[in-house]
């Protein structure tokens, strides 16, 4: 309820996006199968991002005033509203772009169990029309969900096979299931064995299924290595020059303590150096392409 109220409070204020939305922002919402409309998306995402500034603001004054005293506290306040804001602007994005790579990658997943068992409809004499709808009618995950697009377009919309094959083919977001569409396409032209080409793909996909897992193994024990080799050993030595720093009496900057130098380093260079590791992460498996 508050959720939907929201919704509509932002969609008032940016209601005027829909009369020239982008393309790129229809792309994304469809691929993602979110239920928002253009206006409303981009008018979350502002509201979202002056909230979390706002918010964090007034939790910075109270902390800093109250409860945890330092003269450090502007650039504190500063920095972590500007992040509150930061993250307010891409949480939405995020969120959206990690629903289209999770539905890419389960996509993926599901392509060779998904082709053998439609080799195996194929042989038991179904024709391509209706092993579509039988795929539509199973449940593959988001494969059942996009030949249920299918099956709608042709079935409902009154489209002719083809077509409706060829729109989702160019609409999914995962680029593998838009090359079997177009493969399947081609076989409903031409008249080719859907059993042979089923059987084909399912092979070729089930061996990069294997080269991948050995890839995603081996690249995080490479980075888990790195984590504790380059990470924590440098926030280890971080902490030990800092204290023989302070035993030395040696100043960084005349206006630099070592006890500010200790809340730098653990309240931003600590954090900043996980999330750029954590970002990194989500870089490299988020994709599936490991």
């Amino acid at each position: 309820m508050i959720t939907n109220k929201y919704r509509r409070l932002v969609y008032y204020f940016f209601k005027w996006v829909d009369n020239k939305p982008r393309e790129g922002t229809l792309k994304t919402l469809y691929e993602a199968g979110v239920q928002m409309l253009p206006g409303m998306y981009i008018g979350t995402i502002v509201f979202t991002s002056i909230i979390a500034a706002i918010a964090s603001l007034a939790g910075c004054y109270l902390v800093f005033t109250f409860v945890y005293r330092t003269a450090l506290w502007p650039f504190l306040t500063a920095g972590i509203s500007g992040a509150a804001a930061l993250m307010g602007v891409i949480a939405l994005p995020m969120i959206t772009l990690s629903k289209i790579t999770s539905k890419r990658v389960k996509i993926d997943a599901n392509l060779p169990f998904l082709l053998a068992y439609m080799a195996t409809l194929s042989s038991a004499g179904m024709n391509p029309v209706q092993s579509l709808r039988a795929i539509a009618l199973k449940d593959f995950g988001p494969i059942s969900e996009e030949f249920k697009k299918v099956v709608y377009r042709f079935d409902v919309l009154g489209e002719d096979v083809v077509t409706a094959i060829n729109h989702i083919a160019v609409t999914t977001a995962s680029s593998r299931l838009h090359d079997i569409l177009v493969g399947i396409s081609n076989i409903v032209v031409s008249g080719g064995s859907l059993r042979g080409y089923c059987e084909q793909q399912s092979v070729t996909l089930f061996t990069d299924k294997k080269a991948k897992l050995k890839g995603f193994i081996d690249s995080l024990a490479a980075y888990s290595e790195g984590y504790v080799g380059g990470v924590i050993t440098t926030i280890i030595l971080g902490v030990i020059g800092i204290i023989i720093v302070g035993s030395l009496g040696i100043k960084v900057a005349p206006f630099l303590t070592t006890q500010d130098l200790f809340e730098i380093f653990i309240f931003f260079v600590v954090p900043f150096v996980n999330i750029i590791f954590i970002a990194m992460l989500e870089m490299k498996f988020s994709s599936g392409e490991y």
